[in-house]
């Protein structure tokens, strides 16, 4: 595939309509679209709940968006590949015009630092100043510079995922109920594995929930014979189990979802660090070990996919209701 094929979405005219509609005035105006009492979403996290929207809805998997690994508000380029729907070859295709794009805003934002006008630098260096309110610090400009990272799009996966969370989504939200957690939760496996259960992690995590055998084995059978993080239903049981633990030990539905992902001691940790139960002071300033990219994005990831599946939770409730309404025995007398 040539170059140009690749930088389909590169031209100035593209980046200001893709990227500007992600400036922080226009996310801090947005509202949610789902309201739950479980999993609210503070305004400091919406930035990062747009973003993983559009990953999951927007960006298919040609789409390579370079972002600021801290604020998701800031977003460069986008990289296109074009002619694959492969997942893994579209990403080694893309290498080369990452790295190209990858230099060139870590040169423009060193350049910003050592106070360079922006007008020098053409509009990508305009746009750039403006995302990061210049004239700002050095250090911040530095900074950025070593955060750039690169999201591939989602949307094709997803797309299927939502086709399978279809078939799975009535057994799914009767197990919740039956564990009294919330059915919110059910949007869960759509983070973990877009509803496959046969998914597994390069971590060696398995099955719709994503369970690592250690977890696995509180909960699971996990044999050479029989591997139950395979079972949607034996899965979902455990599941609801470990997030049930997780409320009951952290005191907030929003704390139990992060630490499905870093694990329960950890967000003990992190809460004790902190000296706050705010999901979004935790993610703002707890720096400790393995608390990285994936885990400060865990509860983003999951309100963007309760938007998503939200509207599927709702037609079963209702026909759950309606079955549980039509059964009643008709009053006698």
């Amino acid at each position: 595939m040539g170059a140009s094929a690749g930088r389909s979405l590169l031209a100035a005219i593209l980046i200001a309509f893709v990227l500007l509609p992600l400036s922080p005035p226009a996310l801090a105006a947005s509202e949610p679209a789902v309201a739950s009492p479980h999993f609210p979403r503070p305004p400091a996290l919406q930035p990062h709940v747009e973003f993983w929207k559009r990953i999951y809805a927007e960006f298919g998997v040609g789409d390579f968006v370079l972002h600021d690994r801290e604020n998701l508000a800031v977003l460069y380029d986008v990289v296109q590949m074009t002619g694959t729907t492969n997942q893994h070859r579209a990403a080694e295709m893309a290498k080369p015009e990452i790295r190209r794009l990858r230099a060139k805003y870590e040169s423009i934002l060193t350049s910003l630092a050592r106070g360079v006008a922006p007008e020098d630098l053409g509009f990508e260096g305009r746009w750039v100043a403006q995302a990061w309110g210049c004239p700002c610090p050095a250090e911040v400009l530095n900074r950025a510079a070593a955060n750039i990272r690169v999201q591939q799009g989602l949307r094709e996966k997803v797309d299927e995922g939502m086709q399978r969370a279809r078939g799975l989504l009535p057994r799914i939200l009767s197990i919740l109920r039956r564990h009294n957690v919330p059915e919110e939760l059910a949007a869960l496996p759509l983070v973990e594995s877009t509803f496959n259960p046969q998914a597994r992690s390069k971590a060696g995590a398995v099955g719709l929930w994503q369970f690592i055998r250690s977890t696995g084995k509180r909960y699971l059978s996990i044999t050479r014979r029989r591997d139950d993080r395979r079972d949607p239903i034996r899965a979902t049981e455990a599941a609801a189990r470990l997030l049930r633990h997780n409320y009951e030990a952290l005191g907030s539905w929003p704390l139990a979802i992060i630490a499905y992902n870093h694990g329960q001691g950890g967000i003990l940790s992190a809460r004790a660090a902190v000296g706050s139960s705010a999901i979004e002071e935790i993610i703002a300033r707890y720096t400790g070990p393995r608390f990285g990219f994936a885990s400060k994005n865990f509860y983003a990831e999951f309100l963007a996919a309760l938007e998503l599946v939200h509207p599927t939770i709702l037609e079963h409730s209702q026909q759950s209701h309606d079955l549980k309404r039509q059964s009643r025995p008709i009053p006698q007398g």
